[in-house]
C-alpha cells in the first residue's frame, strides 16, 4: 500500500494541473450538492413549522361558566391528535380586538365587555387532522361555533407535499448529476494516459496492476474534494445557528415529527458527502479504466 501511495504521489507532482484542475471541479460539485440537500432540509423543516401553525378555532357560547370552559379545555388538550392548545378569555378578546382596531374608535365603542366569546386555538400535529377534529368539537356540548378554513388547508397540504417529493426528486437527479461530473472527471485523467494503459496491457501487466494506481488516485480525488465540501457546509451551517436561525433544530421529510440539531445534521451531512466522495471516486474510476483492460 506505500508503494501505491508513493506512485499516487509521484502522480499527481507530475500532472499538477490536471489533479488541481480535478479536484476543483469535483469540489464544487460536492458543495453544490451539500447546499442542495441543505436548502431541501431548511425548506422542509419552514414547511413543517407553517403546517403546525394551522388551527382550528373554539369559539364558547357566551353564556358558558368558566369551569366548563376549563373542562372542555382539558379534554381537548389531552387528545392524542393535539399538540397545542391556547384559551383565549373574554377579556382577552376584547384587548386582541381593541389593538386590532385600534385606529378605528367609532368601532371600539360599540363593543362592550362580555360580547365577545371565550375561545380556544387548537394546533394538530398533523394538518389533515384538522377536518375531523373540526366537526368532532362542533358538538361538544357548549361550543358555539367552531372556525376551520378548510379550503387554506387542503391548498396548504397540497402544496407541501409537492415541496417533499420535488425536494426527494431533485435530490436524487443531483446525485445523479454528481456521479457523472465526477465520472467525467475522472475519465479526463485516465483518458490522458491512455497510451500508457495500451502499452502496459499489451506487455502483458495484470488487470489489477493496471487498475489500482488509478483507484488510488480516483479515491484521493473524491475524498479530497468531499472533505474540502464538507468543511465549507459545516462552516456555513455553524454560522447560521450561531445567529440563531433553526436553533430548534431542523426535520427530515422521511422523518416526521422528529427535530435534529442543525449541528448535528451538519455533521452528518459531512459523512454523507466524504462517504459519497470517497464511492464516486472508487467506482467512477474503475468505470473509467474498464475500456482499457481489454488490451
Amino acid at each position: 500500500m506505500a508503494k501505491e501511495w508513493s506512485n499516487l504521489i509521484q502522480n499527481l507532482k507530475r500532472e499538477k494541473l490536471m489533479s488541481l484542475s480535478n479536484i476543483t471541479v469535483m469540489t464544487i460539485t460536492f458543495l453544490l450538492l451539500g447546499i442542495f440537500i441543505n436548502v431541501i432540509v431548511f425548506s422542509q423543516t419552514a414547511l413543517k413549522y407553517l403546517e403546525q401553525q394551522a388551527q382550528i378555532t373554539v369559539f364558547f357560547k357566551l353564556d358558558l361558566p368558566e369551569e366548563n370552559i376549563q373542562s372542555i379545555r382539558a379534554n381537548i388538550a389531552k387528545d392524542s391528535r393535539v399538540s397545542n392548545v391556547s384559551y383565549i378569555s373574554k377579556e382577552d378578546a376584547i384587548n386582541i380586538f381593541k389593538e386590532l382596531n385600534k385606529d378605528q374608535p367609532v368601532l371600539l365603542e360599540s363593543i362592550t365587555p362580555g360580547i365577545l366569546p371565550a375561545s380556544l386555538e387548537v394546533s394538530a400535529k398533523n394538518i389533515s387532522d384538522l377536518k375531523a377534529m373540526s366537526a368532532e368539537y362542533s358538538k361538544i356540548d357548549g361550543v358555539g361555533e367552531v372556525r376551520f378554513f378548510e379550503d387554506v388547508i387542503s391548498r396548504f397540504k397540497l402544496w407541501s407535499t409537492v415541496v417533499y417529493l420535488v425536494g426527494f426528486l431533485f435530490v436524487v437527479a443531483f446525485f445523479v448529476i454528481s456521479y457523472s461530473v465526477v465520472i467525467a472527471a475522472l475519465r479526463t485523467t485516465i483518458n490522458s494516459k491512455g497510451m500508457e494503459l495500451e502499452i502496459m496491457k499489451l506487455v502483458g501487466a495484470s488487470d489489477s496492476y493496471v487498475k489500482t494506481p488509478l483507484i488510488y488516485q480516483g479515491v484521493f480525488f473524491g475524498v479530497i474534494s468531499a472533505t474540502i465540501s464538507a468543511l465549507i457546509i459545516l462552516i456555513m451551517d455553524i454560522l447560521l445557528y450561531s445567529f440563531g436561525i433553526f436553533k430548534q433544530g431542523v426535520t427530515l421529510g422521511f422523518l416526521p415529527g422528529i427535530m435534529i440539531n442543525l449541528i448535528v445534521f451538519a455533521a452528518i451531512l459531512v459523512v454523507i458527502l466524504i462517504a459519497s466522495g470517497f464511492l464516486l471516486g472508487y467506482f467512477g474510476s474503475n468505470s473509467a479504466i474498464k475500456k482499457y483492460l481489454k488490451y
